[in-house]
């Protein structure tokens, strides 16, 4: 198993890991589309993103074959003390799922964090994901804000 910086060769690999996340995820948000499509501007942004050097953009592989990620970026806010560092997906493909993956690509992902100068981690997480919040849980994350959505 190897962490590494994802690369513009990883695309196809990095779609179908953001696709079997929006699977997880659309049960808990009725108001994502359908179906997890990628469009031209889509596909230009997700490219940008693996290109930045902005970007805290990892992968797990297996065998040169990619089976997780995490990806994320640094708050730069006026209004915390330290620096922040956002965690924005984490996915491990299903058929690697509870081997320990997601543990080291976090690890990885604190490490990098670390590096930039963040001091804390901070992640969104939908309130009825019972198996993502045991896990960030089980990570040493607490629950420090509830996020509110009103339909208008």
């Amino acid at each position: 198993m190897n962490i590494r910086k994802v690369n513009i060769k990883d695309y196809n690999s990095v779609i179908n890991l953001y696709k079997q996340l929006y699977d997880v995820e659309k049960v808990f948000d009725d108001n994502l589309i359908d179906e997890y499509k990628v469009d031209e501007k889509q596909e230009n942004k997700i490219k940008k993103r693996i290109k930045s050097r902005k970007e805290i953009f990892l992968v797990a592989e297996i065998d040169n074959k990619v089976v997780g990620l995490i990806d994320g970026y640094i708050i730069e806010s006026l209004y915390y003390k330290d620096k922040v560092s956002y965690l924005d997906h984490i996915c491990v493909d299903e058929k690697y799922r509870n081997n320990g993956i997601g543990t080291m690509l976090i690890n990885e992902f604190s490490n990098f964090s670390k590096k930039k100068g963040a001091k804390f981690i901070k992640l969104n997480a939908f309130e009825n994901n019972v198996p993502a919040i045991n896990f960030y849980k089980k990570k040493e994350f607490k629950n420090h804000s509830i996020y509110y959505v009103k339909k208008i």
